[in-house]
């Protein structure tokens, strides 16, 4: 953040420059097309800032009461005394008169100004010596340069800069679409076995948690071709409701757990049943009687009804060995890691990665206290595959500095797509919360701590000259 006399430019400093004006000494030599230069001093520099003053304040007299105030404090800048100017781009402090501010208006809610500032101390005016040695130019013939009619001139060394991400903090590294995930349903294989050809069948299932849907994994004890779905629950009636998603036929192996590759469908806590049907006339499917709940109804192999029909057979003494497998991605607040800022920084930006180009992302950075106290949100962005940038300056507030502390950055994801990018950590490393996607709540508390760590980060601000 740019400062004059201890005071943050308004809003956003697009970029400066640097000016440093040489004197220089020039004979112009004869029968050469070149003159002879050098330079024997410098003035301090001359920094023309420039930036934007930006007011999104809900009514339009308050916009141009916000936006006048800020350009009388730049106005109030050039008072014609010497101040300290911060350009926070590691250069020294430099004690400055600032002069010429220049305004323009580029829309009801938006001014743009430009300021220069001339250095006032560490000012070195060149002086001429008595004499100048240009022996290697003359031929040997030394001269002062009184006598040789040299003319005194001054040339500038300028240097253009622009704001850019500096030293990055959090989690940067790629990692995979390979999240973590939880089962629910039957997932031990029960035993027994029966027919079940010519039917459909569902067993009913707890889904503690909401989740993304991923698979569903059926116990197989002859090989046949089989389908699975899963139902949502029809309360009134203890039994399977609308249908969510189904399977295609697959042929499964004898002996084994088939994983049927599920459409992602993202399925709230809540009961669920989840449903089977195999072709062959072999005992195929392990069933035991025990303590939990299926519906079966007869019907010839192939896609699954889209409402389960109101004529089935409820049985609560039957377990089959059919599960979902879910994981917690849409739905949730996540941090992404957790990092120590060892000193004051303006922050530039929050870099999400993301594996693919579906869906939209929001981002924020909440403090590490208790509760996490939220400094900063983004809105709604379309995610592309790849890093992400989000500038500070397109969220809320539109600037931001933050003390040295422990932060997190958290996102949120509304799809049901493979898009953040996740590495297992250790204990501690991330935390979640429960929260339909929206805008970030002002703290969070009662989250839960997990080992997963997603790629994200932020960047302070830093200056890189423009060559």
């Amino acid at each position: 953040m740019v400062k004059f006399n201890g005071i943050p430019l308004p809003e956003l400093v697009k970029d400066f420059d640097k000016v440093k004006p040489k004197v220089f000494v020039q004979r112009i030599i004869p029968k050469k097309k070149v003159a002879y230069r050098r330079v024997v001093g410098d003035y301090g520099y001359e920094i023309v800032v420039r930036g934007l003053i930006e007011s999104n304040l809900p009514t339009r007299d308050e916009i141009d009461e916000a936006l006048q105030n800020a350009v009388e404090i730049l106005e109030g800048f050039a008072d014609g005394e010497s101040h300290e100017l911060d350009l926070e781009d590691h250069s020294d402090l430099l004690f400055c008169l600032a002069i010429d501010p220049r305004f323009s208006r580029m829309a009801y809610n938006k001014i743009s100004y430009e300021i220069t500032f001339m250095q006032s101390s560490l000012v070195q005016f060149g002086i001429l010596q008595d004499s100048v040695s240009i022996a290697d130019v003359l031929s040997g013939v030394p001269g002062k340069v009184g006598l040789l009619e040299d003319f005194v001139g001054v040339s500038e060394n300028i240097k253009h800069y622009k704001g850019v991400g500096g030293t990055e903090y959090g989690f940067g590294t790629v990692g995979s679409q390979s999240y973590p995930t939880t089962n629910f349903g039957e997932t031990t294989d029960v035993g027994g076995d029966t027919n079940w050809s010519g039917y459909i069948v569902s067993l009913k299932g707890t889904l503690a948690v909401a989740g993304t849907l991923k698979s569903i994994s059926l116990r197989i004890e002859a090989a046949t071709n089989a389908r699975v779905s899963i139902f949502s629950h029809d309360a009134v009636n203890n039994k399977p409701n609308a249908l969510l998603a189904e399977s295609a036929s697959e042929a499964c192996s004898a002996g084994e757990w088939h994983v049927f590759t599920m459409t992602a469908v993202y399925l709230a806590a809540g009961t669920y049943w989840l449903a089977l049907q195999h072709q062959s006339a072999v005992a195929a499917i392990p069933y035991v009687v025990a303590t939990g709940r299926i519906s079966q109804r007869t019907q010839a192999y192939g896609a699954f009804p889209a409402t389960w029909p109101a004529d089935s057979v409820q049985t609560d003494s039957r377990d089959i060995s059919i599960y979902a497998t879910y994981v917690q991605i849409k739905g949730y607040l996540k941090r992404g890691s957790k990092f120590t800022l060892p000193s004051q920084k303006e922050i530039y930006y929050v870099k999400f990665y993301s594996h693919v180009a579906v869906g939209n992302a929001r981002v924020a950075i909440f403090d590490e206290a208790s509760p996490k106290v939220k400094k900063w949100e983004s809105g709604s962005i379309a995610l592309a595959a790849g890093a992400n940038i989000v500038l500070i300056s397109s969220g809320t507030p539109n600037s931001l500095t933050l003390p040295a502390a422990d932060y997190g950055v958290w996102w949120q994801y509304d799809n049901t797509g493979d898009a953040p990018s996740y590495t297992a950590g250790a204990a501690g490393d991330g935390r979640y919360l429960a929260q339909a996607y929206g805008a970030f709540p002002s703290t969070i508390s009662g989250d839960t701590s997990t080992a997963e760590k997603w790629t994200e980060t932020l960047a302070e601000l830093g200056w890189e000259e423009i060559v």
